[in-house]
């Protein structure tokens, strides 16, 4: 396994545009987080040319009780290879429901924002199980060629390139490996807990595996491979229409013209559906997409002569002198959130939000936050759009107001330190 993994992550190293060797390891302390960092120990020290810096990060969801004493634990064996670990312990309010997303949500967010503070990228330990329990999920849900290419060896997330140097191996590779190096790892309980939906779907593959359908994975990845290479097709043409017909406002909502969607829809109604999808997803800050067949009754019904308006993903879309305009609701926007200075923080899924004052986040009682122009096309909506920006508030009472802009999600951020509060809004309609 250590020569295949070793030729493998040396060519994704070798085809990795950002010069940067300063890389955050995704740390959970299971068998799959501590394969790959003794796998990254190793090729760092046949390879000390490259001067990779790995940092492991320990995040500690704090549900339960072991968790805590596990995660120093994970730390002293990382630090007993040589490595300076860090732990982010998650302490906000845990939900009633989906405990799993939750988790998975701030764990991301955590990464994310420890990889933008130290100008580091990040490798994660999902490998080819994780993959077809993903594309399963995905199917069974109906979503579009984007969820069923899958995850990539190499990909971008808010600027960030994320490696995946684990995905070229199955879990019996990976349990084969840690029980003939005597590796160390702790099993997390809720790995069999059917309450949570990948834990079923894992063992509903096995179960489909062995009595129905004995190629499923292989199936999978192949059907994985083909949305792929469709996408590589399609995404040049998506993007130079979407530039063309699709108006982003920096305050966080977008129109597009009735005709221009209408020709759209008469010609493919996946292709729509797709366009929609992105638009719900930047506007509403959802981390997918809307369900496809949502989007395709949203679709439906919005060419009808008596629509007006409609809500999905916590989007209004309202139709005005022939343009349909995409506006964030004014609803469930999480504002309890304690901002440290020069920190980056993911705000509403929407904005990456950056001050160089300490305070808070408050509600924007003004319609004067952002002044949209008579002449712009969002002029009209622009008290909706403003009551969905917060403003910081700093420990001296002071309320500023935020500095707007648009960013590509796979670009890095460019901040200019005279803006004492900014809010970059994150385009995920691009691809």
């Amino acid at each position: 396994m250590i020569s295949i993994f070793d030729i493998n992550i040396t060519k994704i190293l070798k085809n990795f545009k950002n010069k940067n060797n300063k890389f955050i390891l995704g740390l959970s302390g299971g068998i799959d987080s501590m394969v790959l960092l003794h796998l990254l120990k190793n090729f760092i020290n046949k390879n000390k040319n490259l001067e990779i810096n790995l940092i492991p990060v320990i995040i500690d969801h704090n549900l339960r009780k072991e968790s805590e004493k596990e995660a120093m634990e994970v730390k002293k064996i990382a630090q007993s290879l040589g490595f300076n670990p860090q732990i982010k312990k998650i302490e906000v309010e845990k939900p009633n429901g989906n405990i799993q997303n939750w988790a998975r949500r701030h764990r991301r967010n955590f990464l994310f924002e420890i990889c933008t503070d130290l100008s580091a990228n990040l490798i994660l330990a999902h490998h080819f199980d994780d993959q077809i329990e993903t594309l399963f999920m995905r199917m069974m849900k109906e979503t579009g060629l984007d969820g069923l290419s899958g995850m990539k060896n190499v990909s971008t997330w808010n600027g960030i390139f994320i490696l995946r140097p684990l995905l070229f191996f199955k879990k019996q590779d990976i349990e084969n490996f840690a029980k003939k190096n005597q590796i160390r790892y702790f099993e997390d309980t809720s790995n069999f807990n059917f309450e949570y939906e990948r834990v079923k779907t894992r063992f509903y593959l096995k179960s489909l595996k062995k009595n129905i359908w004995p190629n499923i994975s292989n199936d999978l990845n192949y059907l994985s491979k083909l949305s792929n290479n469709l996408l590589k097709k399609t995404n040049f043409i998506f993007n130079n229409w979407a530039k063309k017909n699709i108006l982003i406002n920096e305050g966080g909502a977008v129109r597009i013209s009735y005709q221009s969607l209408e020709n759209i829809f008469n010609k493919s109604c996946l292709y729509s559906v797709r366009i929609i999808g992105k638009i719900i997803q930047t506007v509403g800050g959802n981390e997918y997409p809307p369900k496809r067949k949502k989007t395709s009754e949203l679709l439906s019904s919005i060419f009808l002569k008596q629509f007006k308006s409609k809500s999905l993903g916590n989007v209004t879309i309202s139709l005005h002198k022939g343009y349909f305009f995409f506006i964030r609701e004014n609803r469930n926007l999480n504002l309890k959130v304690n901002f440290k200075k020069n920190k980056y923080f993911i705000f509403d899924g929407r904005f990456l939000a950056i001050s160089s004052i300490s305070g808070k986040l408050i509600n924007n009682h003004s319609s004067n936050l952002m002044i949209i122009d008579p002449k712009n096309p969002f002029h009209e909506h622009n008290n909706l759009i403003n009551r969905t920006i917060p403003c910081l508030q700093t420990l001296e009472g002071e309320t500023i107001r935020p500095h707007l802009s648009l960013v590509d999600q796979n670009s890095l951020i460019n901040h200019k330190e005279d803006n004492r509060f900014s809010l970059y809004l994150l385009n995920r309609i691009l691809i």
